[in-house]
């Protein structure tokens, strides 16, 4: 038993630990415009270390050196690459994401917070307690470096469900826990947290065209190695294409950070506007002295 879980439970205390590095980096040498942005740059590095070193691990992680050479000499033995050495280890990876399962659950307890409250109760006075024991961890429990362990599982999901079905059930059952644990925690047990306006969604989106990319490459080289003949290897080498041809599709039509003038100009764009900023006024509060002066 210890012999199937050590490997992933040591993989996912290290992947736990590295955004409090990541952060304190950005920190360091990064200048940034608010907090949320850190947790926007530490969502894009963090999954790209996950897709090298978790998704990719079996194919990076034995000679690091000799993957970086085939790339930047022999960019299509890439294909040839993955499928030699991807295949082996969807078993791992089942027990990868069931390892991700009680690290859900544990959250519900929030047991970080719990303890800081302990120590602050005995110092200060319980309204204090609780200011002072929240927010959680932002380093692990942020916006971003959720977003990028839970992009790192679907990509897992995807990338090895064609192989190995079981990690389609895995999976899902671990969405499924994320939908009931955070449907909680998010909106009722945690506290607010800044957003910018769907740059995490829409990162999380172009991550996911990252993972079809690299299964499309995985499974092209998989029939090129082990189908009948080179006929699978061409009917599903084409799907690389389209998935790039998608994903600038996606960054061109549904970008998130600027709004189109066309569509702020438009007149249903000013009217969405004014019934926006009407039901945002209708309740709004205004002090009894304002009243009194003007009068």
């Amino acid at each position: 038993f210890w012999a199937g879980i050590a490997p992933t439970f040591g993989l996912t205390i290290m992947v736990s630990f590295l955004p409090t590095f990541i952060i304190a980096i950005f920190k360091l040498f990064f200048t940034l415009r608010a907090e949320a942005w850190a947790q926007a740059r530490l969502q894009e590095w963090y999954f790209w270390f996950n897709m090298v070193f978790v998704v990719m691990a079996t194919a990076v992680a034995q000679n690091t050196a000799d993957f970086t050479r085939t790339i930047a000499t022999s960019p299509f033995d890439v294909f040839n690459l993955l499928a030699n050495s991807m295949p082996y280890a969807t078993h791992f990876y089942v027990n990868y994401i069931v390892m991700q399962w009680p690290t859900h659950c544990m959250n519900l307890l929030r047991y970080a917070n719990l303890s800081k409250f302990k120590i602050f109760s005995a110092l200060y006075e319980e309204e204090e307690a609780v200011t002072m024991s929240e927010p959680e961890d932002q380093d692990y429990y942020g916006v971003g470096s959720r977003s990028a362990r839970w992009t790192t599982v679907l990509v897992i999901g995807l990338v090895f469900g064609t192989l190995c079905p079981p990690i389609f059930v895995v999976t899902f059952i671990n969405f499924l826990i994320c939908r009931v644990v955070y449907g909680y925690l998010i909106p009722f047990a945690e506290t607010r947290k800044p957003d910018l306006g769907g740059v995490f969604w829409t990162t999380q989106l172009r991550h996911v065209f990252h993972g079809l990319m690299l299964y499309c490459m995985l499974m092209t080289g998989v029939l090129a190695a082990r189908g009948p003949g080179r006929v699978p290897m061409f009917v599903v080498a084409p799907a690389l294409g389209y998935v790039i041809v998608a994903l600038k599709h996606f960054d061109s039509h549904f970008g998130s950070p600027n709004l189109p003038l066309q569509e702020l100009m438009s007149e249903e764009g000013k009217a969405k506007h004014a019934k926006l900023v009407k039901r945002f006024l209708k309740d709004e509060y205004v002090q009894t002295e304002l009243f009194e002066r003007i009068a």
